[in-house]
């Protein structure tokens, strides 16, 4: 009766669905179990590790953008970092210009959320408007991050600035320096009151997490909505989800721009985390790192894909000393997943799990009692 309740409950609310897997009582009370550890790792862990889960934390919501728009949208962005990047340059600009007039970066992080979004409107309004699908989507959104990636590097003349923010070229923007007012932390004001949240605080870390969770929490509503049918549906055959009479132009566009809209929200928080931003985000290994996330966990649901960019960033974090052989590795494991693991190492081993724990116990027939009879 408490599991029928507990999945009465999520499908009131919308949290559980054909569309993610971890629908049981079962899964929601070692979800609870996890947050709370996540919640008190900050008790257990030294400050470097938590400067670098915060981090990681990061990753997962940039990691959830491509599973939105690809594993549930069919749209392959290989161009998810330069929303990413887009991100954390305006949160960035946007800081250092607010935080001397109005002491705050509340209106940054919107920022970070909203410019991501106009750009991705009119690239995806180009793309899906003019019938680009497939390899040709993936192809035009590298290439549009490469070539966002040659101008940043071209912009280190103080003519490339937004009033005291200046772009930077190849150093970006830094932390603050001698006459330099740098890109600001986290600040809230109300009032007479403020908040700062700097990116080597436990704060900051609470604060992402909280982030991670309602992300999390906002996806698997929305991919067991309505417009998760009606996305699942374009993923699936778009010509048929279209005479059946739905505008699949407008349905791959608002899904490019939210997920743009969560990159660009990863971007702020990585950029006020570390107080700095590069044009090295715009290039290949960037983006296609994201992808060996997505790839490994399992696109199509949400909880693998968070699961294995939490793994894959530690096991890069570990690997850090040794250079581009981290990049190899996670290469390799991604080689490995599409071999033996095509929907994903993550998922699938969630499956297997869901399948034990939903299996009722076999009972042998008497046969003895067949016998005397």
């Amino acid at each position: 009766m408490g599991g029928e309740r507990s999945l009465a409950c999520g499908r009131g609310i919308g949290l559980n669905g054909p569309q993610t897997l971890g629908n049981s009582a079962f899964f929601w009370v070692v979800w609870a179990i996890g947050l709370a550890l996540m919640i008190a790792l900050p008790l257990l862990a030294s400050r470097y590790q938590i400067i670098n889960a915060s981090n990681i934390l990061i990753s997962s919501i940039l990691a959830m953008s491509l599973c939105l728009i690809w594993g549930y949208g069919g749209i392959l962005s290989l161009g998810q970092a330069s929303f990413y990047c887009i991100g954390g340059y305006a949160y960035g600009i946007a800081g250092i210009n607010l935080i001397q007039s109005s002491g705050n970066t509340e209106l940054a992080i919107l920022a970070g959320i909203i410019v991501p979004v106009g750009f991705a409107a009119v690239l995806g309004a180009m793309m899906f408007y003019s019938r680009l699908q497939g390899v040709y989507v993936a192809i035009l959104t590298l290439v549009v991050s490469l070539l966002l990636g040659l101008f940043m590097r071209q912009t280190a003349d103080p003519f490339y600035a937004i009033g005291k923010a200046a772009f930077g070229g190849m150093n970006g923007l830094k932390p603050a320096g001698a006459g330099d007012p740098g890109v600001p932390p986290l600040t809230f004001r109300f009032a007479e009151y403020s908040w700062v949240f700097d990116g080597r605080g436990i704060g900051f870390y609470w604060l992402t997490l909280a982030i991670v969770v309602l992300v999390y929490l906002g996806l698997r509503w929305l991919v067991n909505s309505s417009f998760g049918y009606k996305l699942i549906a374009c993923r699936e055959d778009l010509d048929r989800t279209e005479t059946m009479g739905y505008d699949i132009r407008l349905i791959q566009l608002t899904v490019f721009c939210l997920s743009a809209a969560i990159a660009g929200l990863s971007g702020a928080l990585y950029t006020a985390w570390g107080a700095y931003i590069h044009p090295d985000g715009f290039s290949v290994a960037p983006n296609i790192l994201v992808v060996i996330w997505v790839v490994v966990g399992g696109r199509k649901d949400l909880t693998s894909v968070v699961i294995s960019t939490m793994l894959l960033s530690w096991i890069a974090l570990e690997l850090a000393p040794y250079g581009e052989v981290s990049l190899l590795i996670q290469g390799l494991i991604l080689v490995v997943a599409m071999l033996i693991a095509p929907d994903g190492i993550v998922a699938q081993f969630g499956a297997f799990i869901g399948r034990m724990i939903a299996r009722k116990p076999r009972i042998a027939p008497n046969s003895w009692k067949e016998k005397i009879a």
